[in-house]
């Protein structure tokens, strides 16, 4: 009895203790990084006084523990922050199928009951018809025996036919209900089943009421590279560099409507700096190691989990049915897509990885870092280039006003550039695009004579913090959980330029018009691949070097066919000659080009003396008219402007003395 008593007492002191809240807290902003993104929510909770727990449920599976950071408003003492994993979503699922499997059977038998009805039917109405004959060759069948019968069988046998149409239109709907399940249990399978993790917090409440949590934490599946469109219509014209970027996100949770920001930190690089030791020289003492920084990135287990995934063509989006999927460590396991590229399974202990392979495609190599993966299968046959420029062509996020930051030589202004049409691009590379005319760039307006610019609303705020750059996109954005590059517009600048025809003709007898870019060192830029555009044409691919020391960077923006360059020897003047054991060669080159167009150009042509690297090989360099030698490299340069219609004709010569038992590559 006492001890029935003592345990009525601790009763509510255990209620008590164990009492917690379940809340969902949104998702408010995420700072993505080079490699990893900082997620940070909000909420508000209404809780009571006195110590309890509150648990913030569904966050990635994949968040450091770590790195939370959690504050509260005042009226509340946090005591202490922990995680735990949660599998209710994987545990709901697999209910789900059990009772929708366990109505396909009762759906199965109530069919097989109507089936098994239809089949004694039949028999019936077989046995019927074969005793139907009433008499024999002896007797005759009596008139009232006769009408008997008659009345019997048509009775009998429209009640077996009336039953027999009553069954089939049972039986019909019955299928359709197990068709209908069945999809339900597809659909139900191939949906990605997410592992959750929580966030459990110990609370010292001194007053009931309403209290703000924020808190934060980094995970590692997400990442964002940098890439430019440069686009210019025509010479003469200034170029437009469309900064943006790649957002990838596989974290298991969508990123609905949240305030993006790029960040060029990166939180998994080594911040630890070197120290040097003592270097003490003796004999056969190895050179002191160099020192490696090491990156760290949580790694993640799915031992025993079910895994899911999506296999499509890379162009088309299209499933791809029957696909072969392998593991890697064990590769007699062997496992395939459905009707609509869907498969799943359970990862062996120790896989890390498995193959997906698909008749007429590439083989692409899978690390099981995510409990769904969406594979996009490239065709043999297509050039990587032409599905580079599909996915990245086109203008991102939507309409509105852009910013355009004129930069010169002297100062930087902003130009207003409003942009009513664009071309949007969201989501997967592999998805259809919403394609919408944009407004042509030789529309846009002109900045004023005085150079005065102003700017509206801006694509992205930049901030330079003092170990970091960071973007922050002005309109709210959403970002699935797909692994998928989703592209994402920062800025958009002009920038003055200077074009020139560049033409080696030892090398290529083809004349390039180049474009001359400066000031770009005053734009924040990072470097990345750029795709560039010349007068509405996609001309190729280049890469923004931030990192150079040069001033000004060229893009090359393709020939042109009206400029011809010709490079011959002149034979007049070349002769090759045997004195002694020496041999003397002598050459003069001549060049000619002709402008077909119909403006004046600048061209810049270059060739090289060649330069001796052994002393029993003697170069004399002769004339160069026209041209400007660099000295240390032999390089010659001719700077001149060609006018419509003319010919221009350039010269230079050299000699070599060798000897005559050395051969010596000569043009």
């Amino acid at each position: 009895m006492k001890q029935v008593l003592i345990a009525l007492i601790l009763w509510p002191c255990i209620l008590q203790a164990q009492k917690s809240q379940k809340t969902l807290a949104p998702i408010k902003k995420v700072t993505v990084f080079k490699e990893g993104a900082q997620i940070e929510h909000q909420q508000q909770v209404n809780l009571t006084a006195g110590k309890q727990v509150l648990i913030f449920e569904k966050l990635t599976d994949f968040l450091d523990p770590t790195s939370i950071q959690l504050k509260s408003s005042m009226n509340a003492v946090i005591l202490s922050i922990r995680t735990r994993k949660n599998y209710d979503d994987k545990s709901l699922a697999e209910s789900q199928l059990a009772e929708m499997n366990g109505r396909k059977k009762e759906l199965e038998k109530e069919e097989q009951k109507l089936r098994d009805e239809y089949r004694v039917l039949l028999f019936d109405e077989q046995l019927l018809m074969k005793n139907n004959d009433l008499g024999s060759q002896q007797q005759a069948v009596k008139m009232t025996e006769l009408k008997e019968a008659s009345t019997f069988f048509h009775s009998k046998l429209t009640e077996i036919n009336t039953r027999k149409s009553q069954l089939q239109t049972e039986i019909e709907a019955v299928v359709r209900k197990i068709n209908t399940i069945e999809q339900e249990i597809s659909t139900r399978q191939s949906l990605p089943v997410i592992n959750y993790t929580e966030i459990e917090v110990e609370l010292d409440v001194q007053k009931a009421g309403d209290v703000e949590f924020a808190f934060s934490y980094i995970t590692s599946e997400a990442s964002w590279t940098p890439y430019y469109d440069m686009r210019s219509n025509g010479i003469g014209s200034d170029v437009l560099l469309e900064a943006k970027a790649n957002v990838t996100q596989n974290t298991g949770i969508e990123w609905k409507n949240i305030q993006l920001v790029l960040s060029t930190n990166d939180p998994y690089d080594n911040t630890q700096e070197p120290k040097i030791e003592p270097w003490y020289v003796d004999y056969y003492t190895p050179a002191p190691r160099k020192q490696t920084s090491n990156r760290y990135i949580p790694e993640y287990n799915f031992d025993g989990e079910l895994v899911h995934g999506q296999v499509s063509d890379y162009q088309t989006g299209e499933p791809l049915a029957f696909a072969k999927i392998t593991l890697n460590n064990q590769p007699d396991q062997i496992f395939t897509s459905d009707a609509s590229g869907r498969f799943s399974f359970i990862v062996p202990k120790g896989e890390r990885g498995y193959t997906v392979s698909y008749l007429g495609y590439q083989p692409v190599g899978v690390t099981i870092n995510s409990p769904y993966t969406k594979i996009q299968l490239i065709a043999e046959e297509i050039a990587m280039e032409t599905i580079q420029n599909n996915a990245n062509s086109g203008w991102e996020n939507g309409q509105g006003s852009y910013m355009v930051v004129n930069t010169d030589a002297s100062e930087q202004r902003l130009t207003s550039v409003e942009l009513s049409e664009v071309v949007v691009v969201r989501g997967s590379r592999r998805k259809s695009k919403t394609t919408v005319k944009r407004e042509d760039i030789s529309k846009m307006p002109a900045r004023s004579a005085a150079g005065v610019a102003s700017y509206s609303n801006a694509i992205a705020e930049q901030s330079e913090k003092d170990l970091r750059m960071e973007f922050t996109i002005n309109t709210p954005f959403t970002i699935p959980s797909d692994n998928a590059d989703h592209k994402v517009a920062i800025a958009v600048y002009t920038m003055p330029a200077s074009y020139e025809y560049h033409t080696v003709p030892k090398l290529d007898p083809s004349v390039y018009l180049v474009a001359q870019i400066s000031g770009w060192e005053k734009l924040n830029l990072l470097s990345g691949e750029s795709n560039i555009y010349f007068d509405g044409t996609f001309i190729g691919k280049s890469y923004v070097d931030v990192e150079a020391t040069k001033d000004t960077i060229s893009f090359s923006l393709g020939k042109d066919k009206k400029v011809v360059v010709e490079r011959k020897r002149s034979e007049e003047m070349s002769k090759t000659r045997l004195i002694g054991s020496r041999y003397k060669y002598d050459v003069t080159w001549d060049f000619t080009i002709r402008n077909n167009g119909n403006a004046t150009i600048p061209v810049i042509m270059k060739d090289h003396f060649p330069m001796s690297v052994n002393n029993d090989i003697k170069v004399k360099q002769g004339t160069f008219e026209g041209a400007t030698l660099e000295e240390t490299t032999g390089i010659l340069t001719w700077r001149f402007s060609i006018s419509k219609g003319e010919i221009k004709k350039y010269q230079f010569n050299y000699s070599v003395d060798y000897g005559k038992e050395q051969p010596v590559y000569l043009e």
